[in-house]
């Protein structure tokens, strides 16, 4: 008991530390930090409990849900088609990623495990499928961490950078009209 106590304690501080800095999604990439330094460090280390999961898999369906309002499904009208057309395309490119990374490494992982270790989505909920179909959930939150802390590390500088280059051509453009007039 007092490992996941432990696991649960570093999680909060890695959340918080992840927050005091300002870390893009730092309260779950603080967490998952944390407590993965913790499983990594400390032998014989268990997973949280079922009981644990439940409650943290509620909690985060009962969060998503709360975010979602009248507005927001009226406003989804306009983009379904796309929409409809990428979520197709990223399912197509998971299940494409998974077989190949199967077929490189059978013996290593599952086709459920592989399939869900590249299918985009959030982290925890893959994982949570994972454990529901049977497959190594401990795998597909590895890679699946992975991926979060690539995106999160990039996806903002690649943001700012695109921001600064459009505001460039902004003034750019402001002053090259200026030199016209």
């Amino acid at each position: 008991m007092e490992r996941v106590v432990l696991l649960l304690a570093a999680g909060w501080m890695g959340a918080l530390l992840a927050r005091r800095f300002r870390m893009p999604g730092g309260s779950l990439l603080g967490a998952m930090l944390a407590a993965a330094a913790v499983n990594l460090t400390v032998a014989d280390m268990p997973s949280l409990p079922a009981e644990v999961r439940t409650l943290a898999i509620v909690l985060l369906g009962a969060y998503t849900g709360s975010s979602m309002d009248r507005r927001s499904f009226v406003r989804l009208r306009s983009v379904i088609p796309w929409h409809a057309v990428a979520v197709a395309a990223l399912i197509a490119v998971g299940l494409g990623l998974g077989l190949a990374l199967r077929a490189r490494a059978p013996e290593a992982l599952s086709l459920v495990t592989a399939v869900l270790s590249t299918t985009p989505g959030g982290a925890s909920g893959l994982t949570a499928v994972a454990y529901d179909l049977g497959a190594d959930a401990r795998l597909v939150a590895s890679l699946h961490s992975v991926r979060l802390f690539v995106v999160f590390g990039v996806l903002p500088l690649m943001m700012q950078w695109a921001l600064r280059m459009r505001r460039q051509a902004g003034d750019g453009g402001a002053a090259r009209g200026a030199r016209n007039s």
